[in-house]
């Protein structure tokens, strides 16, 4: 019987898992009017810079926007993966917004989670755009 109920605790703990999303501080990037920048143009940037920095990133729908993502950790019982999203609300509105989250999924428990995010990848694409004079990145207010 003590093995039967092991069994049956161990299939409930393999089939069940937690997810926890944490999301990073949301960023609007005002495109510079000087440039005559785009918001097609700023996601092209974006996803050379975010696949040279190890994302996978694909266009979604609608097409002014791109999803990329990399795995953090990935072990047999917990993976965690870092997802940034930048997208344009309007068109005539020369501002994109740009999301980071984290995805943990898995059999580790969110109270064992870390309930902070800080993607140190968008600050750096932030810095480039700048840099690049596309665009300046501002942090949204909650």
């Amino acid at each position: 019987m003590k093995v039967f109920k092991s069994l049956v605790i161990a299939g409930v703990l393999a089939l069940s898992g937690c997810t926890n999303v944490i999301g990073d501080v949301p960023r609007s990037i005002h495109l510079s009017s000087s440039a005559g920048q785009e918001a097609g143009e700023l996601l092209s940037v974006a996803r050379d810079f975010f696949t040279g920095s190890g994302y996978q990133c694909h266009a979604d729908q609608p097409a002014d926007s791109l999803r990329c993502s990399r795995p953090l950790r990935d072990l047999y019982i917990h993976q965690t993966t870092a997802v940034v999203r930048i997208y344009s609300d309007d068109d005539a509105t020369p501002e994109v917004t740009l999301v980071a989250t984290r995805w943990d999924e898995g059999l580790i428990p969110s109270e064992f989670i870390s309930d902070e995010f800080h993607n140190p990848d968008v600050e750096a694409f932030c810095e480039y755009v700048k840099a690049q004079a596309l665009g300046v990145c501002q942090t949204e207010s909650s």
